[in-house]
């Protein structure tokens, strides 16, 4: 187990667990801890002997509670543009979100399927984070909101891109306008949630799934991953292209091989992730 307090990280078999860890403020997330969060999912793209990303929160209550309120306000060391009499740095001038808006961004470039493992809340910006996760294991304690407006804050971290996709535009309006509270089974119903179990499963659950793509044929689940994001602002001929240059990519993998071989020899596949 590595830590660097506030970003833990533990490799189990081919997954890559990333644990938001600051379980007294509800995994709430600083500007610092953002950077860390960014820093951790570029190791982890270059890292081959993690296969999968499971990203949860540590203490069992909380998923994330979104940007932590104590920066947000401004009383923090780093500054925050209009609240804070402090220089703001010219990179931050430039771009408010900062890491916030690169870790959503990473969830996505991290190239690798990642899973959310949700207990209690995920609000702000940790719903942003959630959303931009490949799948959704929650439990009966999960919470969920687009909570921005009940702060008077507009939303931010990717939200509005992601909550519209999954949940329809009518029901992502709502969410924005109100920042309503939805609770394990309506965010279920929504389809914020893709696994609802136990309360206290959610982390064990993930980890089950993200172990099994783990063993599968990792090459062809990273270009399938990718591809269903490029065809979002792609149209069907690109993709088409897409698909057929990385076909010829992956028939050289040894899991190619491997999965029509044992397919030819009427037994299941043995892959490597090579």
């Amino acid at each position: 187990m590595a830590a660097d307090d506030t970003v833990l990280f533990e490799l189990d078999e081919g997954v890559g667990i990333v644990t938001l860890n600051r379980p007294k403020r509800h995994n709430a997330v600083t500007w610092d801890m953002a950077e860390k969060l960014v820093e951790r999912f570029r190791e982890l793209q270059m890292n081959d002997e993690v296969k999968v990303i499971v990203l949860t929160g540590a203490g069992g209550r909380a998923f994330c509670a979104g940007g932590d309120i104590e920066w947000i306000g401004g009383e923090a060391d780093r500054p925050i543009p209009g609240l804070s009499d402090k220089p703001i740095p010219r990179y931050q001038r430039k771009t408010p979100a900062g890491p916030f808006a690169e870790f959503t961004r990473m969830i996505v470039a991290v190239d690798k399927p990642v899973i959310a493992a949700i207990p209690g809340i995920a609000v702000g910006a940790g719903l942003a984070f959630a959303l931009a996760c490949d799948r959704r294991f929650a439990d009966t304690t999960t919470r969920m909101a687009a909570i921005f407006v009940t702060r008077g804050l507009s939303p931010d971290s990717g939200i509005t891109y992601f909550l519209p996709r999954i949940v329809g535009i009518p029901k992502a309006l709502k969410m924005v306008e109100t920042g309503e509270m939805l609770d394990a089974e309506a965010a279920k119903e929504a389809g914020l949630i893709d696994e609802l179990v136990p309360e206290g499963e959610a982390l064990s659950a993930a980890l089950d799934y993200a172990k099994a793509l783990a063993n599968g044929a990792s090459v062809a689940i990273d270009f399938g991953r990718r591809f269903i994001h490029k065809s979002l602002n792609s149209t069907l001929d690109e993709m088409l292209d897409y698909e057929a240059v990385a076909s010829v990519v992956n028939i050289f993998t040894e899991d190619a091989q491997e999965g029509t071989k044992s397919f030819m020899e009427k037994r299941d596949p043995e892959f490597k992730g090579q």
